[in-house]
């Protein structure tokens, strides 16, 4: 088994006077030829919008997409009939299949935090867009999305599901199983097997096992269980 903390400083950051992105992973223009994923983990950005602010129409193939909103509202549109406006408590997955294009827009009246997460799929099918109601669990991990008909937002790619969890203080839960096991900590501090694991950081499990995570602070935590490590670049 091997565990990584990468800390949240440790992050590239893109800052603009409409948008801060935190990449977990080379990303435009950061490239580290060393931390260009993990597992079938393509990308990881916690993004803050400003009001209005948002992400042109632009284009993706070959990746499924999920949108975890923090705080505020995103709105979404893309050119295979898709839209919607995701809150908290409401998670977005755009498949884009063979190819799509999509832009993206705070829709909140102040800033709007979401972390979005990209991991290599199907790069044939017709692209699809769909959001559901998938909180995080009270206390233990909740699946929010993957490839099983059981997740409440079904992924094209198999080999992938998404978990989130919110932790008082005190209380303790597992990290799942997996050949690859990726956590996030959205807000708040959490013990990873005796490990700090501090809000934006993130700790990357291989061949791990069912390690305990116990919350120092209230925290909220996402959790990608994966089981296959082959992943390709998208093709913009």
């Amino acid at each position: 088994m091997r565990v990584e903390v990468h800390p949240a400083a440790a992050r590239f950051v893109t800052t603009t006077d409409w948008v801060e992105s935190r990449h977990s992973f080379s990303y435009g223009p950061h490239y580290d030829p060393a931390n260009v994923g993990f597992g079938l983990l393509m990308a990881h950005n916690d993004d803050v919008l400003q009001p209005g602010a948002g992400f042109p129409e632009h284009p993706h193939r070959g990746v499924d997409i999920v949108t975890w909103v923090v705080a505020g509202a995103l709105s979404h549109s893309d050119d295979a009939g898709g839209s919607g406006v995701v809150r908290p408590g409401v998670v977005q997955v755009l498949s884009a299949g063979r190819g799509v294009r999509h832009s993206e827009v705070n829709a909140a009246d102040g800033l709007t935090r979401y972390v979005q997460m990209w991991v290599s799929s199907d790069g044939e099918g017709e692209p699809a867009h769909s959001t559901a109601t998938a909180v995080a669990g009270a206390g233990a991990f909740n699946v929010v999305a993957g490839g099983s008909d059981r997740a409440p937002l079904r992924l094209r790619q198999p080999a992938a599901t998404l978990l989130a969890a919110d932790l008082a203080t005190g209380a303790e839960t597992v990290l799942p199983v997996a050949k690859f096991a990726h956590l996030f900590v959205v807000e708040g501090a959490v013990l990873l097997d005796d490990v700090p694991v501090l809000a934006g950081d993130a700790a990357r499990v291989t061949d791990g096992g069912a390690l305990p995570v116990t919350a120092t602070a209230d925290a909220q935590l996402l959790a990608w269980a994966m089981d296959d490590e082959v992943w390709r670049p998208p093709a913009v």
